[in-house]
Formats: C-alpha cells, sequence, structure tokens
C-alpha cells in the first residue's frame, strides 16, 4: 500500500525530524517496515535559530521525508503549502491519505482525498477542538465535516472515541489507538546512578514531572501542592524538566530543581530518578480526551505515579484509587503525592509499543481501503444495473 502521512513537524516541544520523536514519527516508521511505501510531508510552523528553511528531504527508517516552511505570511503559506501537496499527490499516486497533528492537516487531506478520489484516514491525538488555531472561523465547521467523511478515524483515548462518535456522526471506521513507548529508550534502570547523571540528590525524596511546564495543563497546582508538603518533608525536593510557561511562575528555591528541555535518555533518567512521578491535567476540552504521553513512560520506568483524574485516566489505572488525585484540588495532589511515597503503588498494566500502535494502524487503514473499494465497486454495480455503461 502507498501511504501519503500529513503532518506538522513541531510539536510536544519536539522536532519529528530532528528528535526522531513520538506518535508521528514512529507509526509512519511501524507502516515502512511491514512493507507500506510510505511518504511523509511534515510543515514547519515555526523558524529554527531565526530562519526558514523552504524544503528539506530526508529518508528515516525507510520513510521518504518531505520538510517544508510555513514562512511567515500563514495564510499565503497554507495556499502554497497545499498546491505543493497537490504535486506530491500526483506524483506519488498514494492509495491512502493521512491527516494527522491538527485540525488544518485534517482538513487538508480531505481536500486532497475528495480531489484524487482517494480515501483519507484522520489520526486524532488529542482534541484538536481545544487547540487555538480551530477557534478561528469556520475551523471547527470543516474539522466535523473531514472527520465524519473520513473512510476511517484513529482516536487516541476511549473518552475521545465517544466523543467523535456522538458529535462528528462518522460514516467511517472509528477506533482507539493509544499512544506508547519506545522500549528500548523507557525502561527500569538504577535509581542512584540516573541521580548522579542529573546532579540531583542521592538522600532525598524526589517528586517531580517532565514535559509541558504549562498553566492550561495545570502545572501551577504542583508548584503549590509541593509547597505545602514541603514545610512538613524537610528532605523532599521537586524536579521538573520540559518547556516552562512563563504565565505559571516556575517556582525558585533550593528545594526545586529544573533541568530544561531533556532528550529522551535524559528523561528515562529522570523518572527512574524520581520517587514519585506527577501528571498534572485540568477538566477541561483538552484534558477530558488527551492521552498523557508521560503516563506510559513513568510506568515503563517503574515510577510509582499520581495523575489528575480526568478524562479517560481512571479506566487506565483502575486498580489504584491512591494513584488518583481531584484535578484543580491542592490538597488532593498532596495527600496522593504523601501516600504514593510510602505505598509506591505502581500499574500492572500492559504497555504497548509503538511496534504494536502501528501494527494497528495498519490494519485500520487496510480496512478502510478495502470499505473503500467496496464501496465504489457498489457504485460502480448500480451504474452498470441502469445501464450507464
Amino acid at each position: 500500500m502507498r501511504v501519503l502521512f500529513l503532518t506538522k513537524q513541531q510539536y510536544m516541544a519536539k522536532d519529528l525530524l530532528q528528535d526522531r520523536f513520538g506518535r508521528f514519527y514512529e507509526i509512519p516508521r511501524v507502516l515502512s517496515r511491514w512493507g507500506h511505501k510510505v511518504c511523509g510531508v511534515c510543515l514547519k510552523y515555526r523558524r529554527n535559530k531565526n530562519k526558514w528553511e523552504v524544503s528539506v528531504s530526508d529518508t528515516c527508517d525507510q520513510v521518504e521525508w518531505n520538510s517544508f516552511s510555513l514562512g511567515r505570511n500563514w495564510p499565503l503559506g497554507f495556499i502554497r503549502h497545499y498546491r505543493r501537496l497537490q504535486r506530491v499527490t500526483a506524483m506519488f499516486q498514494p492509495d491512502v491519505i493521512i491527516g494527522a497533528s491538527d485540525t488544518a492537516h485534517v482538513v487538508v487531506s480531505s481536500w486532497l482525498a475528495s480531489k484524487f478520489g482517494i480515501p483519507f484516514v484522520v489520526d486524532l491525538y488529542d482534541n484538536f477542538e481545544s487547540y487555538g488555531a480551530t477557534q478561528l472561523p469556520g475551523m471547527k465547521r470543516l474539522l466535523r465535516r473531514a472527520v465524519g467523511s473520513a473512510a476511517a478515524v484513529s482516536v487516541v483515548s476511549e473518552t475521545l472515541r465517544l466523543k467523535v462518535e456522538a458529535e462528528y456522526q462518522p460514516t467511517g471506521i472509528v477506533r482507539t489507538i493509544t499512544n506508547a513507548i519506545a522500549p528500548e529508550v523507557f525502561y527500569p534502570d538504577d535509581k542512584a546512578a540516573a541521580r548522579r547523571r542529573l546532579g540531583l540528590p542521592e538522600s532525598q525524596t524526589l517528586i517531580g514531572t517532565a514535559g509541558s511546564l504549562n498553566r492550561k495543563r495545570g502545572i501551577d497546582i504542583l508548584y503549590r501542592a509541593f509547597e505545602q508538603l514541603s514545610k512538613r518533608k524537610k528532605d523532599w525536593s521537586l524536579v521538573l524538566a520540559g518547556p516552562i510557561d512563563r504565565r505559571a511562575n516556575l517556582p525558585i528555591g533550593s528545594k526545586i530543581f529544573y533541568l530544561g528541555e531533556l532528550s529522551h535518555d535524559r528523561v528515562r533518567d529522570l523518572f527512574n530518578a524520581l520517587d514519585v512521578g506527577v501528571i498534572c491535567n485540568r477538566d477541561d476540552a483538552f484534558g477530558r480526551y488527551c492521552f498523557p504521553q508521560k503516563l506510559f513512560e513513568m510506568i515503563a520506568c517503574g515510577l510509582p505515579i499520581v495523575a489528575a483524574d480526568v478524562g479517560a485516566m481512571r479506566s487506565l489505572i483502575p486498580d489504584s484509587e491512591c494513584a488518583l488525585f481531584d484535578p484543580g484540588n491542592v490538597e488532593s495532589l498532596a495527600n496522593a503525592i504523601s501516600v504514593q511515597s510510602k505505598n509506591r503503588y505502581i500499574s500492572s498494566m500492559a504497555i504497548p509499543t509503538w511496534h504494536d500502535c502501528g501494527l494497528k494502524f495498519g490494519n485500520l487503514l487496510e480496512a478502510a481501503v478495502a470499505a473503500n473499494t467496496r464501496s465504489s465497486y457498489g457504485v460502480e454495480a448500480a451504474h452498470l444495473s441502469a445501464g450507464e455503461l
């Protein structure tokens, strides 16, 4: 099968090609390893080092990636990119088009599919309605129309699946394909050695997290909860890593360690160095439908966690009430951290790999193309029966 995969290049504070990171890198890689011919086109919304790159071609794990920059003039940039994608589609002649990463790529994939008579599949790794760009006039309507007409839709969580089925009225197949881990990157390791590599104190109790340190994700609740705990726990410290939200006021003090933005192996060191990992989220249009990547990464490293009880989280870790806290409730989070530091409950859930998810995605593509073929055959047969040949 020839697969055209459309995505943005920069997401979760990473770069798809530079960091070779995440869902939109891993799924095409697995598809290509299982014999599909995959052409990936990724679009950069932000410039790197004050310089715009026009285009870059790269072959990563048998996937032919093409990278383009949107430029300073976004409206004109999207028009140029759509014209460019028409040329790519005509030359590559895919059997299926995948639109991923945000509303713009989902909508563009639907336009290309309609123009070239090709089935298209949507990958919803978040509730795109919660994204700022989707609030532009008409974008939510275009998103729902595109998802509703797709041959198949993959969603990252069961809560998002229920929303899509109830509100988007999809005509195609809808399946849940969660996030996953790279097992060669995330695994249990020696705690003391991990702390030494990161320059962290070896004798203290370390609480922390990695990822977007954003107020919109409820990170300020963790700061306030730790402030309470540190008054009683003199040998406790808070360790943070990831891009900073300037409005969230990163705490400062001798018990606060900020490690910056870490590479994959350094994030593994962090999760092995901690005593309790914290997953913050808010009960909003994003939090109710997302699937925190760090959940599986922390569990794979054998780290006890506490997580905001929102969206699919309770169904993901149903065997431990002590691992959940009320989103937005400082006292609830502080209590959960305190309990987990003593109980050290680690979820026994099976952690899927990107290989597993890639195979599921491949099966979804084959089902979508087969269903589209049957549908096309039915239309042709109806025409024949009406004597139109």
